[in-house]
């Protein structure tokens, strides 16, 4: 036998929640939603580690103007 519950959340205080955490949470709730949480952690820790180098801004939009 299974127990239901119905929970009504209303967008603007899901938005209101979410702006209200700090970045490594922000993150965190994009990799869950992402539904590719373990390969963007991966590439998260060989970032943190020194593994791999991140481009920088200018790098990526050199070329573009």
């Amino acid at each position: 036998m299974g127990v239901g519950v119905m929970v009504q959340l209303r967008v603007e205080d899901i938005a209101s929640s979410i702006r209200k955490l700090d970045g490594s949470d922000r993150e965190m709730l994009l990799l869950l939603l992402s539904g590719k949480e373990r390969e963007l952690a991966k590439r998260r820790r060989e970032v943190a580690s020194g593994k791999v180098k991140t481009m920088s801004r200018e790098e990526i939009f050199r070329d573009v103007l």
